[in-house]
């Protein structure tokens, strides 16, 4: 092959000069490539050539403003394989993902090529025996092969692959599991048929890792590392940490490190080339596209909302501009759509509707919801639980649903579940459903028990679970801030009031009382510059006569002092149309909606704060 690339963030920095040192080594005559997505990056080796993705990804504005980090760097890997092919001197190209290291010459590689234009690694060679993880439902989930390699020759039939494989990521390079997708790497399942041959190279010598180690023999010898007998070629230590090298990966529970073992030796080696090349530093460099340029993060829930929209052809190709952030805090429609509603007092009174609303099963909120919802109808037909989670997450942070209504006790497993769509995966589904319960308006009993404080951590500063288990998800914080000084822990405090907590998803403004008040933390937040407020909906304050429910406002709708709630939108507004925030208390409400929406227009009211005396239809 002529050259050997990998795409990373700048967080990622230290895996790519990891990977491309090995290379350096056992193959000195391979061209060298990093594909940065983020930013510039510099190398202290000058054979490391650096290209910047925006130069040669179509789209790629728009994609940073509506993938996260995963999901952009993996959707820029077919241009990145077209445009390095583009060039004269290149006839064949190979993929590598960062967190892979090379022993030996890619030999395998090259005979792969020699016999069929594309090379791929499966993931297993042989079924995945009991429900650990990674199983066999999970690899099914994430694809046959593994995309963290690919080998291609420069031919028509592969530039047309690329071509259709670069056209499906522009919207669909998602980790959406209900979907069928994950990344790039599920629609790489159909190109065996769209090319005249594959090599298939199953060797455990390439590629191996966590989901294809169990049941192997890794050895170390005179010669270097083998796998069952064969010379290793490539390991790929995905979801590695480098400070906790005697954890494979953060991925999976099948295959663990045993003390003194010829995978803990290899995983060591690994962990100190990696902190050689400045892991710790790195891995603390923030994502370059992660903000709005008010300085707010972007949410998963918000990327979403923009991808949907730019399917729809809305313009994002500046990025995260100032009209990216104006189009977000824009109300946001839904898919209403009328069925035949459940049976409840909706008419009533706030007080009478909320006492049926929780008192009747199954929920009648839920059918409410379903009878105005024809995404909602769609999406959860025949999933009850996945219906559950989505309304106490999406719905009830948007103002639709209140979690109360849902009439039984939250799970941690149905938390999780909602933290996930809300916010997105997580590596820790627990601090995300933390975020998401204050956000959402769960009950205090709901939320997960991070709130006790750490006695040993609490000496001089108010030090919750929910603190620790931040700092020790991020190996970055460890080294930053070693807790066994105040210090120390007073600077974190000072991190998480600058950003920390709003990049885990997490206000300020829901932690305990006691952690709010604390003469440490009242300190830090003088001396910190706080991150700017996750967005959360207004509060009901205040009165009006009559509240006039519509699907969009108009003029000479409403009297003086009237007020208006847009149920398509979810956005109040005055008599004059100018935004208002939702009423505490109305005399009246009058739902003026079609047949069959007024049930889902009175469980958003109830979400949002509003108590009625009367409701009536014009």
């Amino acid at each position: 092959m002529d050259v050997v690339f990998t795409i990373v963030s700048r967080n990622y920095q230290a895996q790519a000069a990891t990977l491309m040192a090995s290379l350096a080594v056992v193959e000195p005559g391979v061209r060298r490539v990093v594909v940065a997505s983020d930013g510039p990056m510099v190398f202290a080796d000058p054979g490391i050539e650096v290209l910047e993705a925006g130069g040669f990804t179509p789209n790629f504005a728009a994609m940073c403003a509506y993938y996260d980090a995963i999901e952009l760097n993996t959707a820029i890997k077919p241009h990145a394989f077209r445009a390095l092919l583009a060039r004269p001197e290149i006839g064949q190209a190979v993929y590598l993902d960062p967190d892979i290291f090379v022993y030996r010459p890619l030999e395998a590689v090259r005979q792969g090529l020699a016999r069929a234009p594309l090379a791929l690694t499966p993931h297993i060679t042989r079924p995945l025996k009991g429900e650990a993880n990674p199983s066999d439902r999970v690899i099914l989930a994430s694809g046959a092969y593994n995309l963290g390699f690919m080998a291609v020759r420069d031919e028509p039939q592969i530039t047309a692959l690329l071509d259709w494989w670069g056209e499906r990521l522009r919207f669909d390079c998602r980790v959406d599991f209900a979907a069928g997708l994950f990344t790039d790497q599920k629609w790489m399942d159909l190109a065996p048929g769209f090319v005249s041959d594959l090599a298939l190279l199953r060797t455990p010598a390439l590629n191996l890792a966590y989901w294809n180690l169990d049941d192997r023999v890794l050895a170390q010898g005179p010669d270097g590392w083998s796998v069952d007998g064969e010379p290793l070629v490539f390991f790929h230590f995905s979801g590695f940490d480098p400070a906790r090298p005697e954890v494979l990966s953060k991925h999976q529970d099948r295959v663990r490190i045993a003390a003194g073992s010829p995978l803990a030796a290899l995983c060591a080696d690994y962990a100190r080339v990696m902190l050689a090349h400045g892991h710790a530093a790195a891995s603390a460099t923030p994502y370059g596209h992660r903000t709005l340029p008010s300085g707010r993060l972007v949410t998963p829930a918000e990327r979403r909302r923009m991808l949907d929209a730019a399917r729809r052809g809305e313009d994002f190709g500046g990025g995260l501009t100032a009209a990216a952030e104006t189009w977000l805090d824009a109300p946001r429609e839904t898919t209403r759509s009328p069925a035949t509603p459940p049976d409840a007092p909706w008419l009533a009174g706030s007080d009478e509707l909320t006492l049926a609303l929780i008192t009747a099963w199954p929920p009648p909120a839920i059918g409410a919801l379903l009878a105005a919802r024809k995404d909602l109808r769609e999406r959860f037909a025949g999933d009850g639980e996945g219906l559950k989670a989505w309304l106490i997450g999406p719905e009830a942070l948007a103002g639709r649903f209140d979690p109360r209504f849902l009439g039984e006790a939250i799970s941690p497993e149905l938390a999780a579940r909602a933290a996930g769509y809300a916010l997105g995966e997580s590596l820790d589904p627990e601090l995300a459903a933390y975020g998401l319960a204050g956000r959402a308006g769960w009950s205090p009993a709901a939320r997960p028990a991070l709130d006790a404080p750490v006695a040993a951590m609490a000496r001089g500063v108010p030090f919750p679970r929910l603190f620790l288990r931040l700092w020790e998800a991020r190996t970055d914080l460890q080294k930053l801030f070693p807790l066994t000084r105040l210090k120390s822990r007073f600077g974190f405090l000072r991190w998480l009031i600058g950003g920390g907590l709003a990049e885990a998803g997490i206000d300020a403004a829901d932690l305990p009382a006691q952690v709010r008040g604390h003469p440490a933390w009242r300190l830090a937040q003088l001396m910190s510059r706080p991150a700017a407020p996750l967005s959360r909906r207004p509060r009901s304050q205040g009165a009006c006569a009559r509240l006039h429910v519509v699907e969009a406002w108009r003029p000479d709708l409403a009297a003086a002092g009237d007020r208006v709630f847009e149920a398509a939108t979810g956005r109040f507004r005055d008599a004059a149309g100018a935004p208002a925030s939702p009423p505490a208390r109305a005399t009246e409400v009058v739902f003026a909606t079609r047949p069959g929406l007024a049930s889902a227009d009175a469980v958003a009211l109830l979400a949002q704060g509003v108590a009625w005396r009367s409701a009536t239809r014009p």
